[in-house]
């Protein structure tokens, strides 16, 4: 006895098989790449959104924990010098008006990522190409190295 799927007409088209071996693959790799830890590049985008559309906490909560604790520093030490006419937001001081300036994100793309590090190659329209690194911690941040200088 032939066990087919009925078609119009009588037309059988062979064996029935089961879609749930495939449906269950496709959710457990799907549960490899939760949006917990998403890629970096995506990351990396978010955070460049995030910057270009002015939303300070959002794009600090993208940095990852050094880089948002040497801007804290440096909006500690830029406050103190100047009291009352700059902010002591790290957040602020990571937006600044550099947003103002900024030019739409051409492309993002993923060059090495290693364990808990990658870099990505950045590119905005009209501008020249970057590398910028990202780690992982509770999902991709961006980290942009401590200047060397300090503040003044």
């Amino acid at each position: 006895m032939s066990r087919g799927c009925a078609r119009p007409g009588g037309a059988s088209r062979g064996p029935v098989r089961s879609r749930v071996p495939g449906i269950a693959i496709v959710a457990l790799l799907s549960l490899s790449c939760s949006p917990r830890e998403g890629v970096p590049f995506r990351a990396y985008r978010d955070f460049a959104e995030a910057v270009s559309e002015r939303e300070a906490d959002r794009a600090f909560a993208l940095l990852s924990s050094d880089t948002q604790a040497w801007l804290r520093e440096r909006a500690r030490l830029a406050a103190g010098t100047a009291p009352g006419v700059v902010s002591p937001s790290a957040q602020q001081l990571l937006i600044g008006t550099a947003a103002l300036a900024s030019r739409p994100l051409a492309s993002v793309v993923l060059l090495r990522e290693s364990g808990s590090r990658a870099v990505v190659e950045a590119w905005e329209e009209g501008g020249p190409k970057r590398e910028v690194e990202l780690v992982r911690e509770k999902g991709w941040r961006v980290r942009i190295p401590r200047p060397s200088s300090p503040a003044r």
